[in-house]
């Protein structure tokens, strides 16, 4: 399986503050038989340049990877890494010179965070122009986190982008709040989950209680979809 949405790269944002704690977090995922875990630290367009961020995640992962290496095994019992970012949306996005750098691995797909407030159509419209002019295709962050905040006609615009979609498993595992992201996933306007994973006690690994919960209540089929889906992303 992969896990394609991680704050596991150490002292790069809100997630892991330590590199043994960044190791423990890949512990963790292997455990669960995660295999690839996407690498996807908080961009902030608003508060670093392009060029900031990159040369702090290019930091943080050299550091992570020494000490994979140091490891007895030297991390044979640790999932493969990919690298990616968690892009907060702006509208002047598409302008960025290494946005492709930004994408996960060596591929054209962005994961992308919208704006925890309303939406606009405008907005719509300029995520189709960063399709159209730069050929990055955005990947919706935990669509099932701004449900609250948004329309229900510009939910559905994004979900007519034709772009994949994120659930988080943490919502999957609060059975008082799970019953509209279950659904989104069940009707197809959701195509995978992810973890989102920030640390090792409040927001741990855990796609494999979430994918395991689905197994109980979708059809076989579309559980393997939402596995293969992420899997694919990862690929050129």
């Amino acid at each position: 399986m992969t896990d394609l949405h991680t704050h596991i790269l150490p002292e790069m944002d809100d997630g892991a503050k330590t590199v043994q704690e960044s190791l423990d977090m890949l512990a963790a995922q292997y455990s669960q038989g995660v295999d690839t875990v996407v690498l996807t630290p908080h961009f902030y367009p608003h508060r670093e340049d392009a060029d900031q961020f990159l040369a702090r995640r290019q930091k943080s992962v050299e550091t992570l990877r020494q000490a994979i290496d140091a490891l007895p095994d030297q991390g044979e019992q640790l999932p493969r890494l990919v690298l990616g970012a968690e892009v907060a949306w702006r509208s002047d996005l598409l302008e960025c010179e290494r946005l492709n750098e930004l994408c996960i691995g060596n591929t054209s797909n962005l994961l992308l965070e919208l704006p925890f407030k309303p939406w606009s159509n405008l907005m719509i419209d300029q995520l189709y122009e960063l399709i159209g002019r730069t050929g990055v295709r955005p990947v919706i962050a935990h669509l099932d986190r701004y449900l609250g905040l948004q329309s229900s006609g510009l939910l559905n615009e994004i979900m007519n982008l034709g772009a994949p979609v994120q659930v988080g498993t943490d919502i999957l595992m609060r059975p008082l709040h799970r019953r509209k992201a279950l659904n989104l996933l069940k009707t197809g306007r959701a195509h995978f989950v992810a973890s989102d994973c920030h640390d090792c006690v409040k927001r741990p690994p855990n796609l494999a209680s979430a994918i395991g919960f689905l197994r109980g209540k979708l059809e076989k089929w579309q559980v393997e979809e939402m596995i293969r889906c992420a899997d694919k992303l990862i690929e050129a």
